[in-house]
């Protein structure tokens, strides 16, 4: 893996670069979306983001519902954005908060445009000079120091951990010792191997919250009585025995580095380094998360196969399952089933992963992109897990007092 590698990237006012120079046209709840879906296909080059409900959210799901959409609005791949809602408060509150970021934005309502036709009208004029003022954004050499990798595995098998995430591993090591940002997540498919990942902790305050993400996440499942929570019948019958043998294999995508950071749902690094971000391990939820994080990229292995993609960071799907490389062929970018047919070791596997790294971050397009197998789902608050919670910090106080 070249030590001096660097990527074409596009500057944003933020100071950030993006690897892609999309035009968003956000839907900030779900009664728009139809809306958002007509602007998109009416202008090329406009990238629709939509999403379940938005509308009559209260609390904690209203503030991770827009929070996320914001940030997908300034996430580093993105030029310019156009909001649309139903009525001018939430697309005002919206666009507001992308604005923060210095990208031009613009916000419609369907109710104040006078519905559908007048605001598709008006949308696809401003998504169309949003295109064409992206178009004369100018891309310039970038470090790797400046890319935010997300990771990610679904519908893993027994050749994931041994193939697919422990290359993964490497190239998240390399990722790092240039100084970049890599974000290991799904909280649940970390049950069984939380100890040796929170040993790799900075700080003792960052092993904690490592561990009181996973402990959660187990409270709740013996709450809601899901003793398979993270543990699917695709993992089952593509080998692997039980969640944590899964999350053994799950951790090894994060490489060897120090974990320098816990974040929440969607939220932004503020360090350098291996990153883990607590959100649901389902794909799209998961994803979501990661986009609305900034990362540029996903690296997305998988055992048995899976197909989606997000929207605005570009998916890299990855087996090292020479049948799932060969069954599944249209959806799969890297094949690195070599580790266990003898073509090459886990070195050979990384090198295979980082060229197409870098390749997709110089502009080649990933095949979820091109087959438009892109989406996002927005996690709910789940009142199981905000219970668990309650009861873990309860039980905690009760010990020490």
């Amino acid at each position: 893996m070249n030590n001096n590698a660097t990527f074409i990237g596009y500057r944003r006012p933020d100071g950030s670069f993006g690897v892609r120079n999309h035009v968003l046209v956000v839907a900030a709840m779900d009664n728009v979306n139809p809306v958002v879906r007509r602007i998109a296909n009416g202008v090329k080059g406009v990238v629709p983001v939509w999403a379940a409900y938005g509308r009559g959210m209260f609390g904690e799901d209203a503030e991770q519902h827009f929070r996320t959409l914001a940030g997908y609005g300034t996430h580093p791949n993105v030029a310019a954005v156009l909001v649309v809602s139903m009525e001018p408060s939430s697309a005002e509150a919206l666009a507001t908060r992308i604005a923060s970021s210095g990208r031009p934005v613009a916000w419609l309502a369907v109710q104040r445009e006078g519905g559908t036709m007048n605001t598709v009208d008006r949308g696809m004029r401003l998504a169309m000079q949003m295109v064409i003022d992206a178009g004369r954004i100018l891309r310039e050499p970038v470090p790797v120091s400046e890319l935010c990798i997300g990771l990610e595995c679904g519908a893993s098998d027994a050749t994931s951990g041994l193939t697919a995430n422990s290359a993964t591993g490497l190239v998240a090591d390399w990722i790092v010792s240039l100084g970049g940002t890599v974000v290991l997540s799904e909280t649940e498919e970390t049950i069984g191997a939380e100890d040796t990942l929170a040993e790799r902790a900075r700080d003792a305050g960052v092993a904690k919250s490592l561990l009181d993400a996973v402990h959660a996440r187990e409270a709740e499942a013996n709450f809601i009585g899901a003793a398979t929570l993270g543990f699917g019948p695709d993992n089952a019958e593509g080998g692997l025995t039980t969640l944590e043998e899964k999350s053994l294999g799950a951790v090894r995508k994060g490489g060897t580095t120090a974990l320098m950071q816990v974040v929440g749902y969607g939220e932004r690094p503020s360090a350098r380094g291996l990153i883990f971000m607590d959100a649901p391990a389902p794909g799209t939820e998961n994803i979501t998360a990661l986009g609305a994080g900034g990362c540029h990229m996903i690296l997305f292995n998988t055992g048995v196969g899976n197909p989606v993609g997000n929207p605005i960071a570009p998916t890299l799907k990855i087996t090292g399952n020479p049948r799932t490389a060969e069954h599944f062929a249209d959806n799969i970018d890297v094949d690195v089933s070599g580790v266990l047919t003898g073509g090459y070791g886990l070195d050979g596997a990384a090198a295979r992963i980082s060229e197409h790294l870098l390749a997709v971050a110089n502009g080649l397009m990933t095949r979820s992109e091109i087959l438009g197998d892109v989406e996002i789902s927005i996690s709910r608050i789940d009142i199981g897990y905000r219970r668990a919670q309650a009861l873990l910090a309860g039980s905690k106080a009760e010990s020490q007092a």
